[in-house]
């Protein structure tokens, strides 16, 4: 086994003890050979040196509210100092319709709880009445019965944990007249009825299992992305992507759903096969795009990458990962060793993305058993950038126990990435990736990975509104002739 529980004797942490399978105690055993501390409560000692689990300092920050709140606006999620600042400093708040409790526990919904709260209108004269408000309990909210809001509140819980530094918690939202999703309260220490306690006992042992298995994993990941461009006429405008593409094939039209659930298409998508060799899944990238230049056949419409190239329109560049665990250790390398240095190159209009799009640990399950990456900006702006990222992506997911360092712990750091304050973020940068060339594997990827490197050392910014098909030599923006594998791959 490879988890350790550690816990100050605590009531809930001693029930839980009783249940989990994985070793625990109120002291680390000096021959203990395993990977990961998971603490309960802030309370014992800590052990800097081994990966953790529920890190004290992160427990210590989440149950300051001040510091909470200024975490999770950072992050894009509304609590209630932001949603009173958006009233504008109307007196009178309108009380929620509906709140839940979220057992949280390793980026999954462990539970939901649901409370309606109903204000009546009790009747005291023609004139006059008065309002009075039905208390109703928290009650489990069964499969089948997850709605609209349900499914909200398990969404941003799990983002409102992660965004924490947390890995469990018990997170109350609140569902306001209107419908917006606040963030009430998290939890890092939550109290168990014995129906909690068998869910995070049986999520603790799992995580152990599937540590266990990942640990002895020898099967190279499978690499796979949908990287999405935006058509631009001459003008400047927008031209929408399903004028010339479906939304199935290898190249597609993507939504953006607007305000009232209306959805648009105005996103081009590449949908190459996916490789456990990046610089091969390049190559794919570059076959979808000679189809999309067949199929988009307004050849003066400029093909336009990055973040936001036109406001309102937001791209990513999301990367997939199969045949391997996804788990919160992974997600926070990627987002320290592969989005983080990504600022440095990015345009002044990329920004205007986060944090509704590309914040810290945006992930989504698929249905093949792996996970998307959806941090990143869409990164087409050139092979050489492709290249890197997908290079680095394929390091990090094969050497990420060996990279503990996470800057992005840090509120300073995670307030940089988000305004794209790339001086701030150069000196951390630099550190990060003097651990990459340290790895074992940084030779096997060494070309695509130095020209990355060299591209985000210069910090200039790519350029959203250049036309991609230049840099990727696709006609017609260049003669047929100039088509060269060795300058693309």
């Amino acid at each position: 086994m490879e988890t350790f529980f550690l816990h100050a004797q605590e009531k809930d942490a001693l029930e839980l003890a009783e249940r989990i399978r994985i070793p625990s105690g109120s002291r680390l055993p000096e021959n203990w050979q395993g990977q990961i501390v998971l603490h309960w409560g802030a309370a014992h000692d800590e052990y800097p040196y081994l990966a953790a689990l529920q890190p004290i300092k992160a427990i210590i920050r989440a149950q300051n509210r001040r510091k909470r709140e200024e975490i999770l606006q950072l992050h894009g999620m509304k609590t209630m100092a932001s949603h009173a600042a958006s009233a504008q400093g109307k007196k009178e708040q309108k009380p929620f319709i509906l709140k839940y409790k979220v057992a949280v526990f390793h980026l999954q919904t462990l539970l939901i709880y649901e409370k309606k709260e109903t204000v009546l209108l009790a009747e005291k004269s023609l004139q006059h009445q008065r309002q009075y408000r039905v208390n109703a309990a928290y009650i489990e909210v069964g499969t089948a019965q997850i709605n609209f809001h349900a499914r909200r509140a398990s969404r941003e819980s799990v983002k409102a944990i992660y965004a924490l530094g947390l890995d469990y918690g018990l997170v109350t939202i609140g569902i306001t007249p209107s419908g917006h999703t606040l963030v009430l309260d998290v939890d890092p220490v939550p109290k168990l009825n014995g129906r909690l306690v068998q869910l995070f006992a049986q999520a603790i042992d799992q995580y152990d299992q599937s540590l266990t298995k990942e640990l002895e994993r020898k099967e190279r990941v499978m690499l796979g992305c949908d990287p999405e461009f935006l058509l631009v006429n001459p003008q400047g405008k927008v031209v929408f992507a399903d004028r010339f593409l479906t939304r199935e094939g290898a190249v597609g039209s993507d939504a953006i759903v607007l305000s009232g659930h209306r959805v648009i298409l105005p996103l081009a998508e590449l949908r190459p096969q996916p490789s456990v060799d990046p610089l091969q899944l390049v190559k794919n990238v570059r076959v979808t795009m000679g189809i999309a230049a067949r199929k988009i056949t307004d050849h003066s419409l400029a093909w336009c990458s990055g973040g936001m190239p036109v406001r309102g329109y937001p791209l990513g560049g999301h990367i997939h990962f199969s045949r391997c665990w996804m788990n919160v250790h992974l997600l926070r390398v990627l987002d320290n060793y592969l989005a983080l240095p990504l600022i440095l190159i990015e345009d002044e209009s990329t920004r205007g993305r986060r944090p509704k799009y590309g914040y810290l640990g945006d992930f989504r399950k698929k249905s093949h058993g792996g996970f998307e990456y959806r941090t990143l900006p869409s990164w087409l702006q050139s092979p050489t950038i492709t290249r890197g990222v997908f290079a680095l992506a394929a390091l990090l997911v094969n050497n990420y126990w060996r990279l503990p360092r996470k800057p992005l712990q840090e509120l300073d750091i995670q307030a940089a990435y988000y305004k794209g304050d790339k001086n701030r973020l150069q000196g951390e940068v630099a550190k990060l990736w003097k651990d990459l060339e340290q790895l074992k594997g940084y030779e096997l990827y060494a070309g695509a990975l130095e020209g990355l490197r060299l591209q985000i050392t210069s910090m200039l910014p790519w350029r959203e509104m250049a036309d991609i098909r230049v840099a990727w030599k696709i006609a017609p923006g260049v003669r047929k002739e100039a088509f060269d594998e060795e300058i693309m791959l």
